[in-house]
């Protein structure tokens, strides 16, 4: 008689089987790369998004977010199919009742921000003011989620007088660090443009990260209830920029603070222009995207995180859901053709819903954050509101 393998044998062996996939997609980056650089410098004009250039930058870059994407698959454990179902049946007993909330009840009004503690400190010649600041709950629906509590921490440039507008960035994920400092400019925003600068640090990222919890992760509910708290963080934030100096606010965000921005904008009349550097709208979609690579295993972790309740749940934090407060022509969407990281396509959707200008970076995600093309239209856009 042939045994049959037992359950723990049989996810043993699925789990050996996903890290060969996932190993395999090293093999990868480069064939992926050109293919696709190729594919984007083909792209028809009829879909509202021009062709990338092609060439060794295109094919560098593009290689540079597929080595982010494949070196993110093999660092990052993968949960056991039943955990992430259980995950997602969680997310279906509030799903329904979350999607019918409008965006202002699915994201209320944070409290008034309340300094806990201020620090001074310096990054080379950067002098920048650290504030704790207790942080508002999401919505109730939301709180099961939530599985870590820290206080909301943010890293302010401020002029000593008065009359200078403000400029809040919002990092994207597995930043928040102290170089965001440098790597977003502060300095140059700060004291060549005239900004008061704001870097909030995000729940679950840089020195907001708690032991066993991985933000983004395979936990939609947790995903979002962080999302939220962001959101209602930065919401406190800029109110309390508006009380110190009631001068003209940018909210501007990258990759997966994009969304952040845009939801802020759309719920904070205070601001006055928005900027979303390659946004990444859906961040379970993302996800599901690029797990479709990982075999059957990981196709069908791709269909629990797109399903109804996650999509449900995910609404809350939907930024085609909102429309920024900003005329038109001061909300700026980046958007990189030959983003492998995110998408093109969820960039023009997100600059088809607001009807402002667009910048198409013909690069990747990664050199789009780095570009000096980028930076330049940024400062550009920037400059406008000073």
């Amino acid at each position: 008689m042939t045994a049959t393998p037992g359950p723990d044998r049989g996810r043993w062996q699925n789990r050996f089987d996903s890290s060969l996939t996932r190993m395999s997609l090293l093999a990868e980056v480069l064939p992926r790369a050109v293919l696709s650089s190729r594919s984007a410098s083909h792209r028809a004009a009829a879909t509202g998004i021009p062709p990338s250039a092609f060439g060794v930058r295109q094919v560098g870059e593009t290689a540079l977010d597929e080595f982010f994407i494949a070196g993110f698959s093999l660092l990052r454990a993968v949960p056991d199919e039943d955990d992430i179902r259980a995950n997602v049946d969680r997310c279906a007993l509030v799903g329904s009742r979350l999607r019918a909330l409008p965006m202002h009840e699915a994201n209320p009004d944070p409290p008034e921000l309340r300094i806990q503690r201020s620090i001074r400190r310096k990054l080379g010649p950067v002098a920048y003011e650290r504030l704790d600041y207790a942080s508002p709950d999401p919505h109730p629906l939301l709180l099961s989620g939530d599985k870590t509590k820290t206080a909301a921490t943010v890293r302010v440039l401020e002029h000593r007088e008065r009359g200078h507008p403000w400029l809040l960035w919002i990092h994207g994920a597995g930043q928040g660090r102290i170089d965001d400092l440098m790597s977003l400019r502060a300095a140059f925003l700060h004291e060549e443009l005239g900004y008061n600068v704001v870097f909030p640090v995000l729940p679950g990222h840089g020195l907001r990260r708690s032991k066993g919890v991985t933000f983004p992760g395979f936990d939609p509910m947790a995903n979002v209830a962080l999302t939220a708290r962001g959101i209602a963080e930065v919401r406190a934030l800029v109110r309390w920029m508006h009380a110190q100096d009631p001068t003209p606010i940018t909210v501007g965000g990258i990759s997966l603070g994009g969304p952040v921005a845009a939801i802020v904008a759309g719920l904070e009349p205070q601001v006055q222009s928005v900027i979303a550097v390659v946004p990444m709208l859906d961040l379970h979609a993302t996800m599901a995207h690029h797990l479709l690579r990982g075999g059957d295993r990981g196709r069908a972790i791709a269909d629990l995180l797109r399903s109804d309740p996650v999509q449900d749940v995910t609404s809350v934090v939907d930024p085609l859901r909102v429309v920024p407060h900003a005329q038109a022509d001061r909300r700026l969407v980046v958007a990189a053709l030959n983003d492998r990281v995110t998408s093109v396509a969820a960039a023009e959707r997100l600059h088809a819903h607001w009807s402002g200008p667009v910048h198409w970076y013909p690069g990747g995600h990664i050199g789009g954050v780095m570009s000096s093309a980028v930076r330049a239209a940024i400062t550009d856009f920037a400059s406008a509101q000073t």
